[in-house]
């Protein structure tokens, strides 16, 4: 079913948007830490009865990929998610959405940085028009007069970073360990990762409040933007690759733009729109195929 992987990227694109918008509707009362460490209990919880026994079958590949589960679990769990919470604490939602559409651009260059796959000038340029669009949203326009960079936005930058660089590294896992068994395995050691950070949090800064808002938030991000979308999302780059499944990450925009228009009333400045107009012909540009010439007919039957 060719279209299925599409499916699975859509649902996870739309469940990180909802959850970016949700973050920041509830920022002024959570704690980033918090929320983050709460979101993936829940999710432990969720993903228990379904992960526990491949993880198990596959004890022996995770022991042997012991290192690299390790930064998976930083990356995709402990650390993306953490650094999205603690961005919008200071920054719009609208900021945090339209700076995802950079992710496929984000993960060619991690992949150059790790592998030295970057092979192409054009795949070169276009991550230098993306940045622009990147560095429009980031200075709020400022790009030329009164250069100033918001800290908020890069962290925010940082975190899709970090998820690009899990997007490249779940690749290099062997397939039996793909799936559920590293879903669980993330997901575990990642929330055992956020454990002392959340209760320094606590003790030092804010606790978190265990209100009917909060429990619902934590609901909604530990099975949805969690649970659900992780496995959505580690399937479609099982079968579609990371560079493919991550242009599906421009879509947390469009259903990040609506939710944040709906929920937050937040719109669109100037600087958005000629942000957004350089990231996609960024994307544009790195996608756009070569002709292919003309094979010769093979005559040597």
């Amino acid at each position: 079913m060719a279209w299925l992987p599409i499916l699975l990227a859509v649902i996870a694109t739309m469940s990180w948007a909802g959850n970016i918008t949700l973050a920041k509707l509830v920022n002024e009362f959570i704690p980033p830490i918090g929320l983050a460490f709460w979101r993936w209990t829940v999710a432990s919880l969720v993903l228990a009865p379904f992960v526990l026994r491949p993880m198990r079958e596959q004890w022996p590949l995770f022991k042997a990929h012991f290192r690299l589960v390790l930064l998976l679990a930083l990356f995709g769990v402990a650390g993306y998610n953490t650094l999205v919470y603690v961005a919008l604490e200071n920054t719009l939602s609208t900021n945090v959405v339209i700076l995802q559409s950079s992710s496929p651009l984000m993960i060619l260059l991690v992949q150059f940085l790790l592998f030295r796959q970057l092979s192409t000038l054009k795949q070169a340029f276009a991550i230098c028009v993306s940045a622009i669009g990147v560095l429009l949203i980031i200075t709020k326009g400022q790009l030329v007069s009164d250069f100033a960079i918001g800290n908020s936005e890069l962290i925010a930058l940082f975190a899709i970073f970090v998820w690009g660089t899990y997007s490249v590294l779940v690749q290099k896992l062997p397939d039996a360990l793909k799936g559920l068994p590293i879903l669980g395995y993330t997901v575990f050691i990642g929330n055992m990762m956020l454990l002392p950070f959340y209760l320094g949090e606590s003790v030092w800064h804010e606790t978190m409040p265990f209100t009917r808002e909060s429990i619902g938030i934590s609901l909604y991000t530990g099975v949805f933007a969690s649970g659900i979308a992780y496995f959505c999302w580690n399937a479609a780059v099982q079968k579609m690759g990371a560079a493919t499944t991550g242009q599906f990450m421009h879509l947390i925009p469009v259903f990040g733009l609506i939710f944040s228009m709906l929920l937050l009333g937040e719109r669109l400045e100037s600087y958005h729109w000629l942000g957004i107009a350089f990231i996609v012909c960024g994307l544009l540009i790195a996608n756009i195929s070569a002709k292919r010439k003309p094979v010769a007919p093979n005559n040597t039957a």
